[in-house]
């Protein structure tokens, strides 16, 4: 009897100091403290934005106050490389127990903002992210699932502020009610909802919202599955693989049936050989590497070449380096770089058929789980192999697209038929290339590696074993696909100015051409100038519900062009005729000039002398002007060559107006390239607010580091920008003389028309589908802005002789355009610059879209962690 009593109480003395043991236990594995954190206040808010948006936005705001109290507190003033503070961060913000957080679908305007007031230490961190696929969205404290038809947005509170005092949850679902709310909020409205507790204690509300996005917003969504995902591509290819080849096709099969002289000279075919030819390789390029990332997924979704798949990395090396090298044959270099180019696609593609000889894993993805794999990666220095194969495919291209222009620059100058024409680059171009080689794959290496702060910027850092294979496995994967995104990348804008340099060529060698007419472009030439207009100067915003429907504009385009050309065929000043029915474009001629701009004086002279006399009432005086002026209205009378020699001009035309018609140069061609030029440096400040607008603006400029092409896509902008206007003010110049109007400014307004007839249907139906209307507006009063001031530097050049007459050029612009029209054209501008104001304040109180890197196609780029990662992409 006496053993059992002994025996039950040392029994219940060990169970109650299990008991009190217990909570020790507990709190010596809470590294966050959250005992302490019982005190800390917490406000929450979201708001889901549809209107306006490319994809849905979700972007949050949360604010933890926690006691100065909390034994960690102090660690979130340290610096953010300190495992002290990412520790204190992750108790805050994230699940404290995974040291290896990874998101990918949250973007961070900036750090958390920690301030320190008397009592406490505030955290203020804010996210965003886009809902452009079904993937589970993490972003702050939420997440957000879409599903097929409805999307559920819930409130995932880090496990240490789970006893916290959450003053405050606020959600705005962006003027839709929700499908269902659990638990019911404590103030609000049916889009607004607003939980408050005015107490500490008590457990938090679980907050579990369903609501249904609009159409346009769930259907973007669709496109990443399967197999919608086809659908994106087929509508580029509408564009790059259907529409462009054929309008491209179609300007050869003219050229050739009308040349500009007869026999055709060595150069005009030439030219229209080396069209078709660059229209075969544009195509070929453009079906491979559309297809290259397309196939491959079906092949996988429809378990079709199981090989195909699983070793894509290194199929996409191969091709590109190849596709280079394929270039190349187009380019025609010199031996030299021959070889240069050879050896550098041989590398790439013995890489790719045996990545183990240079201690890449088989299949090209490394898994920070193989340990093994990694540490022969280090051994061997794989991924240094990996970036000189991507530096090698780089060298290639950008070997193949010099070659390529040197060609089409030696094609307008052959005189004898079947000559060869090649790219003759000097050897110090080999180098500049191979230098931008390593230069793109060393910052495409440097913008991964600031992704991966981005998205890992929470985990345990550098010195844990898994950390360092993580990371290494994260970058090395995402360089592994370079070789498939610098061909979609160069492609595209390197595949633009090839275009723009074929076209110029065509239009050069027929402008010179034996038989040429030197007045106007014939219809052989206004079909390569609208092409050139339609394809790489006019606007293409057509990008709908995730889809690019950039055809749409090109029926647009082509109709307002030909009213602005038949306008210009009736109402012109060329097109105005003499009294024998001769139109004045088939009377004028390059040695009229003289004649015509003395003329022009004399006739700015008389006019101000009848103003004058006018004041004076003096008839007899004005009676010997009139007749003066009467005799100014006649063609030459002392050109006794001319069969028009004292014809009487039309009522309509002055001869202020016909040498503003004839424009500064003798031939259509050398116009174009005057305004060009105008047009160029006129745009240079154009260009540098285009540039804010567009990649400097609100979150942009930290887009940036984290893209791979990033610095590469800031010069990029700045020439591509210059191109375009330099085209349009070619264009200008070449219709100059069949455009409509009778002052530059109006001739280039008709010409600005047509720039914003897509940019209109845009704005109409961005609006249906509630999208962005984006810096269009800017850029078309950009382009008004710019063409107006070329038109009026075309007149002021066209007077270039009487220079030395003004002290300067804007009393000279006021003496040919008169006081009255001059003050119609100040006018004009002013109300220019009030409409480029307007849209300046519009873009300064909108941020743009920022990025969020996608995942690749193949495997996850996250780590282990459970509660944070996305998973696997679609």
């Amino acid at each position: 009897m006496r053993r059992g009593l002994l025996l039950f109480v040392f029994t219940g003395l060990l169970l109650l100091s299990g008991l009190g043991a217990a909570p020790d236990a507990s709190a010596a594995d809470d590294g966050c403290l959250s005992g302490q954190l019982k005190t800390a206040r917490v406000a929450t808010s979201v708001r889901l934005k549809h209107d306006g948006e490319t994809y849905t936005k979700a972007q949050t705001d949360l604010v933890v106050q926690v006691p100065k109290s909390w034994k960690l507190a102090g660690n979130l003033l340290l610096n953010g490389d300190t495992e002290r503070y990412r520790s204190a961060m992750r108790c805050v913000l994230r699940n404290p127990d995974d040291p290896y957080p990874y998101r990918n679908t949250e973007v961070r305007p900036g750090p958390p903002e920690v301030t320190v007031q008397e009592k406490w230490i505030t955290v203020r961190h804010r996210a965003v992210t886009y809902v452009d696929d079904t993937r589970e969205r993490h972003f702050g404290p939420w997440r957000i699932t879409a599903g097929k038809r409805f999307w559920t947005l819930a409130l995932m509170r880090p496990p240490a502020l789970n006893s916290a005092w959450w003053q405050r949850i606020s959600v705005d679902l962006g003027g839709r009610a929700a499908r269902t709310i659990s638990p019911t909020p404590s103030k609000g409205s049916a889009t607004e909802l607003t939980w408050l507790r005015p107490k500490a204690g008590g457990k938090p509300p679980e907050v579990r919202i369903v609501v249904q996005p609009p159409a346009t917003k769930a259907l973007i969504t669709r496109w990443s599955g399967k197999p919608w995902y086809v659908l994106p591509s087929v509508a580029w290819m509408a564009w790059d693989l259907v529409l462009v080849p054929a309008l491209l096709l179609v300007v050869v099969r003219r050229l050739r049936r009308t040349p500009a002289s007869t026999p055709t000279t060595p150069a005009e075919e030439a030219t229209w050989r080396n069209l078709r030819l660059w229209t075969y390789v544009s195509f070929a390029m453009a079906l491979i590497y559309e297809l290259d990332d397309l196939l491959p997924s079906l092949a996988g979704d429809y378990e079709l070449l199981p090989w195909w798949p699983e070793n894509r990395i290194a199929v996409h090396l191969a091709i590109s380096a190849i596709g280079g090298a394929a270039l190349c044959l187009f380019g025609r270099p010199r031996i030299d770089a021959w070889v240069a180019v050879l050896t550098a696609t041989a590398f790439p593609v013995v890489v790719a058929g045996a990545p183990q000889w240079f201690g890449i894993p088989t299949g090209f993805w490394l898994s920070e789980h193989n340990v093994t794999e990694v540490e022969e990666l280090l051994r061997t220095g794989g991924f240094l192999w990996l970036a000189l194969a991507c530096a090698c495919v780089v060298f290639v291209w950008l070997v193949a697209v010099v070659s390529l222009v040197l060609r089409l620059r030696a094609a307008p100058g052959l005189t004898v038929p079947g000559a060869a024409q090649r790219g003759r680059s000097p050897w110090w171009v080999l180098v500049l290339c191979a230098f931008l080689a390593a230069a793109l794959v060393t910052l495409a290496v440097w913008a991964k590696q600031n992704v991966w702060e981005q998205e890992a910027w929470l985990g345990i850092g550098g010195g844990d074993d898994f950390y360092d294979r993580w990371h290494l496995a994260n970058i090395y994967n995402s360089l592994a696909w370079f070789p498939s995104d610098w061909p979609d990348w160069f492609s595209v804008w390197a595949g633009w100015l090839i275009r723009i340099a074929v076209l110029l060529a065509v239009l050069a060698v027929r402008s010179k051409a034996p038989g040429a007419n030197p007045v106007a472009p014939g219809a052989p030439e206004l079909l390569v100038l609208t092409v050139l207009f339609v394809t790489s100067v006019a606007p293409t915003p057509g990008w709908y519900v995730g889809l690019g429907a950039y055809v749409l504009d090109v029926p647009l385009i082509l109709f307002a062009g030909w009213l602005l050309l038949s306008l210009g065929r009736r109402r012109s000043v060329l097109s105005q005729r003499l009294p024998a029915g001769t139109p004045l474009r088939e009377a004028i001629r390059e040695p009229d000039r003289q004649w015509l701009v003395a003329s022009a004086r004399r006739y700015r002279d008389l006019h101000l002398q009848l103003r004058r006399w006018e004041q004076g009432d003096q008839e007899g005086e004005r009676t010997e002007l009139e007749a003066k002026l009467d005799d100014l209205h006649r063609w030459n009378p002392g050109d006794s060559a001319s069969a028009h020699a004292g014809e009487k001009l039309p009522d309509s035309v002055d001869a202020i107006e016909l040498v503003l018609a004839w424009g500064p140069r003798d031939t259509w061609w050398r116009n174009a390239c005057r305004a060009a030029f105008f047009a160029a440096v006129i745009a240079l400040p154009a260009t540098a607010v285009s540039f804010w607008a567009n990649h400097v603006r609100g979150p942009l400029w930290g887009d940036v580091p984290r893209d791979q092409f990033g610095v590469a896509n800031l010069l990029q902008a700045v020439f591509g920008s210059e191109v375009i206007w330099a085209a349009a003010g070619f264009v200008l110049g070449a219709l100059w003389r069949v455009l409509p109007g009778r002052r530059g400014p109006s001739k280039a307004l008709g010409l600005s028309v047509v720039y914003a007839v897509p940019v209109g249907l845009y704005w109409i139906l961005s609006r249906a589908v509630d999208e962005p209307f984006g810096t269009w507006a800017l850029d078309v009063a950009l382009t008004l802005l710019v063409l107006t001031t070329t038109g009026v530097a075309m007149d002021i050049d066209t007077f270039r002789q009487e220079d030395h007459y003004w002290p300067t050029k804007a009393a000279l612009l006021l003496s040919i355009y008169q006081l009255r029209t001059a003050s119609v054209q100040l006018a004009f501008f002013v109300a220019q610059m009030v409409a480029l104001v307007g849209v300046w304040q519009q873009l300064k109180g909108n941020d743009p879209m920022v990025l969020i890197e996608p995942m690749t196609p193949t495997g996850p780029q996250g780590g282990p962690s459970t509660g944070d990662s996305t998973g696997d992409s679609p």
